[in-house]
């Protein structure tokens, strides 16, 4: 049981917007129009993960802690902002609005990180075969 629930991890990680196609089509037909925002929001905990695995598979690098504080900054940023617009901050709006920017933030940043990996890795391995 516990090889089956590390290997559907393990492949959520990998391709974490396959669990955000699986949540939404599950969540689809009870909760209609909110099922997308369902699905984002679980998937952001994916992307949190998947963001420094992706990093580190591709280069060796250990970004967990990058990914923390960029999220920290986010907040701060956020926060200043929502605060200098609305008259009073409602906490529970924040975080959700925080959240969903962690969404698109993690969503673009690990689309990037694939597309220039994939580059990054055509290229080594085309240098490799057929360059000096």
């Amino acid at each position: 049981m516990m090889l089956i629930l590390q290997t559907v991890a393990t492949v959520f990680i990998f391709a974490p917007f396959l669990a955000f196609f699986l949540i939404y089509i599950a969540a689809r037909k009870p909760l209609k129009r909110r099922a997308f925002l369902v699905a984002a929001d679980l998937t952001t905990l994916v992307l949190f993960v998947a963001v420094p695995v992706l990093i580190y598979a591709i280069w060796s690098y250990e970004a967990s802690a990058l990914v923390c504080f960029v999220a920290i900054i986010i907040a701060i940023v956020f926060l200043v902002i929502e605060w200098k617009n609305e008259k009073e901050l409602k906490v529970r709006v924040y975080i959700r609005k925080t959240w969903r920017l962690y969404f698109v933030v993690l969503a673009f940043a690990y689309l990037m990180i694939w597309t220039v990996g994939l580059i990054f890795t055509v290229s080594r391995f085309m240098l490799d075969s057929y360059g000096a």
